[in-house]
């Protein structure tokens, strides 16, 4: 039996490669040959700290996993029923068509699955690259792989025959940025949500806040403030969408960023603020970043950290803040992502986020590239960058 090379990671920071036997999918599942798995800033916490909880009720990492959720695949086998079942539109998947894997599984069966759109709350929830481990056969759960099970439950979307590899392998995180943006969207009249012509500030601009960039660019951002430290990535910000940047080394103290973003948006403060650094320590200044009325977006502050303080009369009851928490993203989103990158092609390019493609036997070195100042979006697999 064909053997599958696959980065396991059995303790923090500790990652082998082993191999496990190919599995054979049933009528309701599938099994894809990756061509890349990103590297999310969920996969840094858990290279680091191991078994840890994540956002929904009963998340938890349980080690040994193989990592990876944002995965770009060609179906190699896939169950008659798995087929129809596992695609959101068009005709039944088939065998030899590049797609995109849904981070989530989901029962379809549960109160969130029937009355709520699109998101992942599901009861009984499940996801690639984290929550299964594995442990128990068919082990391959995870994208760093060389091929994955997929399981019933799982939702397929199709790439455009012109994208490139190194442009589809971000339609997870562009799903999130489309999912949170259409969370903030309200009526242009009242001034409330985001608006296209609104001015966004993105705090953070990692492969997620590089996505954000994008989307606010895609959605009409009249104008897009990137906050980082590192300038490599401040300077992508700005070639790719035209962002006005502010790095943390020129301002290194909070009121001194917020006078900064003042000064740029004539004293009123961002429409709309994304957080999408990871430390919840970062909200109190996203809240005084943002209008009167406007809009927050939280999205990187994804795992437990220690307890953020913030004014609840002053940054949230007196501004009338709206507060968007964003955990991962409705499947409708992917295939609208997809859409959106497709028909942006010409005039974004997104292969440029990719900076770095590593092997199955190098996903230890892979990991800690990512959490680099000097990288964007980093790649397990064999595809090109």
């Amino acid at each position: 039996m064909e053997k599958v090379i696959a980065p396991v990671l059995y303790a923090p920071r500790k990652i082998r490669a082993e191999t496990f036997p190919t599995p054979s999918p049933g009528e309701r599942e599938a099994l894809v040959r990756m061509l890349g798995a990103a590297i999310c800033g969920t996969d840094k916490h858990v290279f680091q700290e191991g078994e840890i909880r994540l956002g929904l009720p009963g998340d938890v990492v349980s080690l040994p996993i193989i990592l990876g959720h944002e995965n770009l695949a060609v179906i190699e086998k896939i169950g008659k029923r798995a087929a129809g079942e596992m695609v959101t539109e068009g005709q039944p998947l088939e065998e030899g068509e590049r797609v995109v894997v849904s981070a989530d599984i989901v029962c379809r069966e549960c109160y969130y699955c029937k009355n709520f759109y699109g998101y992942p709350w599901c009861l009984n929830h499940r996801s690639y690259g984290d929550v299964i481990s594995c442990k128990d056969p068919p082990h391959l759960f995870g994208g760093y792989a060389e091929k994955m099970f997929v399981l019933p439950g799982t939702f397929i979307f199709r790439v455009p025959k012109r994208m490139s590899d190194a442009a589809a392998v971000l339609t997870e995180q562009m799903a999130v940025a489309y999912g949170a943006f259409g969370r903030a969207f309200q009526n242009p009249n009242s001034k409330e949500g985001y608006s296209p012509s609104d001015t966004v500030v993105v705090q953070g601009v990692g492969p997620l806040g590089m996505c954000n960039v994008l989307m606010a660019k895609m959605l009409g951002a009249s104008k897009i403030i990137a906050i980082d430290r590192s300038e490599f990535r401040l300077r992508l910000a700005k070639r790719l969408a035209g962002a006005r940047t502010i790095n943390l080394d020129d301002y290194p103290k909070q009121e001194e960023r917020v006078d900064a973003v003042m000064h740029m948006t004539d004293g009123i403060g961002a429409d709309t603020v994304v957080e999408c650094t990871g430390f919840p320590g970062i909200v109190p200044e996203g809240l005084d970043l943002m209008r009167n009325g406007g809009t927050y977006l939280v999205e990187g502050a994804y795992a437990e950290d220690k307890p953020t303080t913030i004014s609840p009369s002053r940054q949230i009851l007196a501004k009338n803040a709206r507060i968007i928490g964003v955990s991962g993203m409705p499947y409708q989103a992917y295939a609208r992502a997809l859409t959106m990158m497709d028909s942006f092609s010409s005039t974004i390019p997104f292969e440029k986020l990719v900076t770095h493609v590593f092997g199955q036997e190098e996903a230890q070195e892979a990991v800690e590239t990512s959490m680099g100042m000097d990288s964007m979006k980093v790649v397990v697999g064999r595809m090109k960058a």
